[in-house]
């Protein structure tokens, strides 16, 4: 566990990057995976007992979105459910993605990141990338010629106070993952209880 200083340390440095990139425009959530060294397709290990935070991953380093199916499980216990689920999202070859629910065209988006931050919690199975962007609306239809991949998703969501957690079982082609991400559901919420929800939500090892 962090200890007082080192907490008060991490939480200031995350809190001035948020503070920096806030308006009621962007969307914030963190997601939770690990980040992996491309060489050794392993978890990276660094030689610190605190918190690492990456403003840019280095060329040979990759997050990756996702929890085992028992941790999927067990992270889901003491939050209080809100709604399930079901839909499909295209991802076309220009960007956008098309949703569907019950095989009805919802919308057409493109996501813009404005602030990416990974971070190494040396002490935790699982690291967090926290995301700052847009969602804006497109005009376009797609045609199946511009669909680069599909992505059917099954989501539950909990909501605590200002936050909502998205549990959600994707299968994409042949292969299931398992995601978990917190959302910012209001703009009023404090920093600190964001940043809080990094630890609340993961598995020390």
């Amino acid at each position: 566990m962090l200890s007082l200083n080192e907490k008060l340390e991490f939480t200031s440095i995350i809190k001035s990057l948020l503070l920096k990139h806030s308006s009621l425009k962007y969307e914030i959530e963190a997601r939770i995976g690990k980040i992996y060294n491309k060489e050794t397709e392993s978890r990276i290990k660094i030689n610190s007992l605190t918190p690492v935070i990456f403003t840019k991953l280095p060329r040979n380093h990759l997050f990756m979105p996702g929890v085992d199916q028992w941790d999927f499980k067990t992270l889901k216990n003491n939050l209080n459910f809100k709604e399930h689920i079901e839909d499909l999202f295209q991802y076309l070859k220009n960007g956008n993605r098309v949703r569907f629910v019950n095989n009805e065209y919802r919308f057409c988006e493109k996501k813009r990141k404005i602030l990416v931050v990974d971070l190494y919690l040396p002490q935790y199975k699982y690291d967090i990338r926290i995301s700052i962007m847009t969602e804006e609306k497109q005009m376009q239809r797609q045609t199946q010629s511009s669909v680069d991949f599909v992505r059917h998703r099954k989501r539950d969501t909990f909501t605590d106070k200002w936050f909502n957690y998205d549990f959600t079982v994707v299968r994409t082609n042949n292969e299931v993952t398992y995601e978990v991400e917190i959302e910012v559901d209001d703009m009023n919420y404090r920093v600190e209880d964001f940043i809080d929800t990094f630890f609340k939500i993961n598995i020390l090892k």
